[in-house]
């Protein structure tokens, strides 16, 4: 084998390589949630809150919250609440509600909706680098194929 096959084909290998990991880093895009954000002026006997989601408002909603959003506010003073949705599709349109729960089990599904497109994955970045990755492996072939 002469000293330029060898050059080619640690070429290949490493283009083989670094193509294989580029193609499985793609795979593993991050979608970024949609959040959801509120206030309360006062909060007379909440427990906390409950998150619903639906794909238009005129399907059904679905609970989305695994668990209550405690209260933190009081009687007197509300509070600032942010609840993170990870189970969404990328560029999707959903509807969101939130239910106040009492703490004698009363439930009151407010009526407003927000209707919330989530967001692109942020698959930009990786290919980017796969892009000067295959930029940086053409330039050295190029290097390694000239006479």
């Amino acid at each position: 084998m002469t000293e330029q096959e060898r050059r080619k084909l640690w070429g290949l290998i490493a283009l083989s390589v670094l193509l294989l990991s580029g193609a499985g880093y793609l795979f593993f895009v991050d979608i970024p949630p949609v959040v959801l954000s509120w206030e309360t002026a006062s909060e007379v006997g909440t427990a906390g809150f409950n998150v619903y989601r639906a794909d238009s408002p005129a399907e059904q909603f679905v609970q989305v919250t695994a668990d209550l959003i405690p209260a933190e506010g009081d009687e007197l003073l509300g509070a600032a609440y942010r609840y993170e949705d990870y189970a969404v599709s990328t560029a999707k349109q959903y509807v969101y509600r939130i239910e106040e729960v009492e703490w004698d089990g009363t439930r009151q599904l407010y009526p407003e909706t927000v209707n919330v497109r989530a967001g692109l994955t942020r698959v930009w970045r990786q290919l980017e680098s796969g892009v000067l990755g295959l930029l940086a492996i053409m330039l050295l072939w190029r290097g390694f194929t000239k006479k």
